[in-house]
């Protein structure tokens, strides 16, 4: 009985912060697939742009990176415990190669809800070969950082992996631990 009365709190902030992320509820969900694909193909041409605009370094990126992935919109929130998701496309040599979803989960001094856009760009065919197989990993706060570094600071490649997060809407105070983790899901 104990057990259940410690953990009660813990599972309320939990459901609480929950529900504060998106879960593809949204209208082009109800759409056929192959109008989804359109619609965040789409979208990710618009990220890619506003990338390049945002950040002029990032242009010689999408020629030059072995592969490329593209996350248009990740929801995140929390209250203590949070998550986040987003859905993107993942591209080699500049041409479409697989659907991806990133998200995960944090825990720690967090409150609130915010939505940015997420380019990950691979800078060799070995850090490429890690994502697709799952390996590459890291600290969801720290992908912004790449995007405050400027304009015109060149990108900044860590075990051959840059991140460029822009496009923060919403309000999200954290101090937090968690990690991203990916998908990699080839088209057909």
């Amino acid at each position: 009985m104990k057990k259940t009365a410690l953990c009660l709190p813990a599972m309320i902030l939990a459901g609480i912060s929950l529900s504060a992320l998106p879960m593809g509820c949204d209208s082009a969900s109800k759409l056929p697939p192959a109008e989804q694909a359109a619609i965040l193909k789409d979208d990710a041409q618009g990220t890619m742009e506003r990338c390049k605009t945002k950040f002029p370094a990032t242009a010689k990126e999408f020629t030059n990176a072995y592969g490329y992935a593209v996350y248009p919109e990740i929801g995140k929130g929390g209250l203590v415990v949070g998550g986040f998701r987003g859905t993107g496309l993942v591209y080699e040599g500049g041409k479409l190669v697989a659907n991806s979803v990133v998200g995960g989960g944090t825990i720690g001094a967090q409150i609130g809800g915010q939505s940015y856009a997420q380019v990950i760009f691979f800078k060799d065919k070995m850090a490429f070969d890690r994502f697709k197989r799952g390996e590459t990993a890291f600290q969801a706060g720290a992908s912004a950082v790449a995007a405050n570094a400027g304009a015109s600071t060149a990108i900044d490649y860590k075990n051959g992996v840059a991140v460029v997060a822009f496009g923060a809407e919403g309000l999200m105070l954290e101090g937090v631990i968690g990690g991203q983790t990916f998908t990699f899901e080839p088209i057909k």
